[in-house]
C-alpha cells in the first residue's frame, strides 16, 4: 500500500510540474543559443576585410521579428544589401542568407560555445553545388558576451575553384 501511495504521489508531482509549465528536462541547447543571438539586436558598424585584399564599410542591423521566432540581419557592404534570417526549426538553429551572389544558402549551427556560433551551409538543402555555384559556405559570429557593444563576424565564400575569400569584421554597436 505504501508503494502505491508513493507511485501516485510521484505521478501527481510530475503531472503538477508539467501542467505548471515547468520542464523537468533541460531545454535543448539551440533555444539558449537563439536567446544569445537575439542579444545582437540593434545597429552595428565596422570594416569588412577580405582575404582577396578588398575591404568595405560593413553596416549590420539585427531585429527580432515574427513574434520572437526569428532574428533578422540586414547587412550593407560595398553597395550591396543582404538579408539573413536566424530561426529555430525542430530544435535546430538555422541561418538562411539571401545573398548578393543571388542565391540562398541555408546553414546549420555546427557549434556554439561561450557566445561563438559556427554555421556550415548545407549545399543540398540550399539547392547549391560547389561544382558550379559560388556561395557562403561557413559563418562564425562571436557575440562577445563580456562586452555587449562588440561583436566579431566572419564568413567564407567558396565555389568551383575552392575558397574564393574569407571576410572578417570587428563590429561595434552604434545603436
Amino acid at each position: 500500500m505504501k508503494k502505491l501511495f508513493t507511485f501516485f504521489g510521484v505521478l501527481f508531482l510530475c503531472t503538477s510540474i508539467c501542467t505548471a509549465g515547468i520542464n523537468p528536462v533541460l531545454e535543448p541547447i539551440p533555444a539558449d543559443d537563439f536567446t544569445m543571438l537575439k542579444s545582437l539586436e540593434g545597429k552595428w558598424a565596422g570594416t569588412l576585410e577580405r582575404t582577396n585584399g578588398s575591404s568595405d564599410s560593413f553596416n549590420v542591423e539585427y531585429s527580432i521579428t515574427s513574434n520572437g521566432s526569428a532574428l533578422m540581419e540586414e547587412s550593407f557592404t560595398g553597395g550591396i544589401e543582404m538579408l539573413t534570417i536566424f530561426n529555430l526549426q525542430n530544435d535546430e538553429l538555422l541561418l538562411t542568407h539571401y545573398c548578393g551572389l543571388k542565391n540562398r544558402p541555408v546553414s546549420r549551427l555546427e557549434s556554439s560555445k561561450d557566445g561563438v556560433f559556427e554555421f556550415t551551409t548545407d549545399a543540398e538543402l540550399s539547392n547549391l553545388s560547389l561544382a558550379k555555384d559560388m556561395f557562403v559556405t561557413s559563418w562564425k559570429i562571436d557575440t562577445m558576451p563580456e562586452d555587449p557593444n562588440q561583436a566579431y563576424y566572419e564568413y567564407t565564400v567558396s565555389g568551383p575553384k575552392g575558397v574564393a575569400f574569407k571576410a572578417t569584421c570587428n563590429l561595434t554597436r552604434v545603436n
